[in-house]
């Protein structure tokens, strides 16, 4: 394997501790985004250990095996604006942050891993002076072409400098489900504190594993996820680079998300008592302890071969199975519950993925247009967590016949909606 694609950590990247346990291990995976185009499905595409290790020392959970950054983002897909309801959301939420804080017209708000500037424009509605920063080149262009001011890099000092010269301090600073993506936390988290204002925030938000877990939602474990945050762990983060966590709070996105807000330390709010509280919810449920996840594994193994037994009898009567979703998540399901070998293609909303392949299997993938045309008899709901939102845009090939498989939380067939 090349060694600099590919790092293994011994040692805890928060508080250095080599008190690291490996605590699930699913199969090895590509990355997970990269579906790849006609000329190179020939190509075979290298697999990467993926694993849960858990520092026994402060409870950070994290992968101990690291992908380089550079080599998931260059051919980046992935759009905010496909992901269903989000849009919607991120509207909700910039005006929350604006109201709460009473933001003034003009305040600066940076977003970091802007995408395709979904938050920012969300901002920019209420008045908001905007800039994201943005790794993936092709995303940054088009987000600069729809006049989202967008910095094509990574979120670095040089950066920060750049900005501070140009724009100023930050009043808000948002990473909207990037932070489990960086792979250095601790000086992006400094360098986000040199950014804001005396009085500015920085509010996160990601997707939050102790709610997740409730679901059997494994698969937003992926190599671009580095770290699974509590609050706990977040709060020592924060303490450990000049900020304090003032709020805490659970949102719904992407199966359990949570949102945590934070100042500069001795800044001029009060912490509220939602911090405290999720963080003993979180001590009473064991999340810092092995054994919560050792339970969490055998769970995911339970309904992977509750699913081969069903899938396995679908196809032994000879009846068509082909896949709906193609992002990160469902490249894991695909890989740790072996569906493969049980699909014809893919179909997915992203035009940017049509005509692809998937990654490392090479299952073509289509319009869901090509469901109507092509009638199979079985389609699994790859993308599960958005399961009631594909039943109800596909209702029409429903009533034709084709049955929808739901593989998680628990198994279920659907024939018709009630």
């Amino acid at each position: 394997m090349n060694n600099k694609v590919l790092r293994h950590d011994t040692y805890c990247r928060i508080c250095s501790s080599e008190k690291i346990k490996t605590v699930l291990r699913l199969e090895d995976t590509p990355l997970e985004d990269q579906f790849l185009r006609e000329e190179y499905k020939e190509q075979k595409q290298p697999v990467y250990p993926l694993e849960l290790a858990l520092c026994e020392d402060c409870g950070y959970l994290h992968l101990p095996y690291i992908v380089n950054p550079e080599a998931s983002y260059a051919d980046y897909v992935y759009e905010s604006s496909v992901t269903v309801g989000l849009r919607n959301h991120y509207d909700d939420y910039a005006r929350q942050i604006v109201d709460d804080f009473k933001l003034v017209k003009d305040s600066l708000v940076v977003d970091l891993g802007s995408n395709d500037g979904s938050m920012l424009a969300s901002f920019k509605k209420t008045g908001m002076r905007v800039l994201g920063v943005e790794p993936a080149s092709a995303i940054a262009t088009q987000a600069n072409q729809n006049d989202l001011p967008t910095i094509n890099d990574f979120f670095t000092e040089n950066v920060v400098s750049n900005i501070l010269q140009e724009h100023g301090k930050a009043n808000v600073v948002t990473a909207n489900y990037m932070y489990a993506n960086i792979d250095d936390v601790m000086s992006f988290t400094r360098s986000v504190a040199k950014l804001l204002s005396e009085d500015g925030i920085f509010v996160i938000q990601t997707g939050y594993h102790p709610e997740q877990m409730k679901i059997k939602m494994f698969d937003y474990i992926y190599h671009e996820h580095f770290s699974y945050f509590t609050v706990r762990v977040l709060n020592n983060i924060f303490n450990l680079c000049g900020l304090e966590l003032i709020q805490a709070i659970n949102i719904s996105p992407k199966g359990g998300s949570i949102r945590v807000i934070g100042q500069l330390k001795g800044g001029g709010r009060k912490v509220d008592s939602s911090v405290s509280m999720l963080i003993e919810k979180e001590n009473k449920y064991g999340m810092h302890d092995s054994s919560v996840y050792e339970t969490f594994a055998e769970e995911i193994q339970a309904a992977k071969n509750k699913l081969l037994v069903e899938l396995n009898a679908i196809k032994s009567t000879g009846k068509r199975i082909v896949g709906i979703g193609g992002s990160h998540s469902t490249t894991t399901l695909t890989y740790h519950f072996e569906l493969s070998p049980f699909m014809e293609y893919i179909v997915d909303d992203n035009s940017l993925k049509h005509g692809s392949y998937s990654p490392g299997y090479h299952l073509p993938v289509y319009p869901t247009k090509k469901l109507h045309d092509d009638m199979p008899d079985y389609v699994i709901v790859l993308a599960w967590q958005h399961g009631n939102s594909i039943l109800n845009k596909h209702k029409e090939v429903l009533d034709k016949g084709i049955s929808f498989i739901l593989p998680l939380p628990e198994l279920q067939i659907i024939d018709e909606l009630s």
